[in-house]
């Protein structure tokens, strides 16, 4: 991984653990604690307002670096320009979706070492279960569904601008408005919902990650996907 990936994921653990209600109380906490705790923090603020910055980090403008650098040049004429379209049209995406699933699961790991101990030892809150489940600890698969369809909304939301910005520094030849643009069309949705049209849920990024929006996020990323290589490749016939 590059440092653009690194600092991605750096970025996504920081607004996670940022947006994270930490339990105060002593004692025990019920069962699955740890899962909401990373659940909730991805659908707060401190994720809404990171999630267009670290998206573009690691590799939105890959293809502008490896013109600059040379490499363009020593790789097309050992393959086709179509495939190399398409590979660094889903490199861009599967980026920028990994780090948020990335994100997700090392704070998910964090918060288990931190809190499953607390949860294990607090048996009286989840006697209620005890018939059904082994173990003391009644996780219920809801909840880890819950929480894999909210970290996979993010991967993809996360892919989507990443795409946008490939899509933004391809057709500009900048690195800056690759990573800037889809910021700016991010928060003017967001602008546009919330001043002007409340009911339109569409228009409304957080809403997609937090709501049931999988399949729309899903043809959105294939979408900009393909405009992504379609461009890509017409631009790497003028080279």
């Amino acid at each position: 991984m590059g440092r653009g990936m690194w600092a991605a994921v750096a970025l996504a653990v920081a607004a996670i653990l940022s947006g994270t209600a930490w339990p105060v109380r002593a004692g025990g906490l019920e069962p699955g604690h740890f899962m909401r705790l990373v659940q909730n923090a991805l659908c707060g603020k401190v994720v809404y307002f990171v999630m267009p910055v670290a998206a573009v980090l690691p590799w939105s403008d890959s293809v502008l670096q490896e013109r600059k650098g040379g490499f363009l040049k020593s790789v097309l004429p050992r393959g086709t320009r179509l495939g190399y379209a398409q590979n660094k049209a889903l490199a861009v995406a599967l980026g920028s979706f990994l780090a948020w699933i990335a994100a997700g699961m090392a704070v998910l790991f964090l918060f288990f070492v931190l809190f499953f101990p607390r949860e294990f030892s607090c048996r009286e809150l989840c006697q209620w279960e005890s018939s059904r489940w082994e173990g003391g600890w009644p996780v219920s698969p809801s909840l880890i569904w819950e929480l894999a369809a909210v970290l996979l909304r993010c991967g993809l939301m996360s892919g989507i601008l990443g795409t946008l910005g490939g899509i933004c520094a391809v057709l500009s030849e900048s690195s800056y408005l690759g990573f800037g643009i889809p910021f700016v069309g991010y928060y003017f949705c967001i602008i546009l919902r919330e001043r002007y049209f409340p009911d339109a849920v569409w228009l409304y990024p957080p809403g997609w990650i937090s709501g049931d929006a999988g399949y729309f996020l899903l043809l959105f990323l294939v979408t900009s996907m393909e405009l992504h290589g379609y461009m890509l490749y017409g631009r790497l016939e003028e080279l």
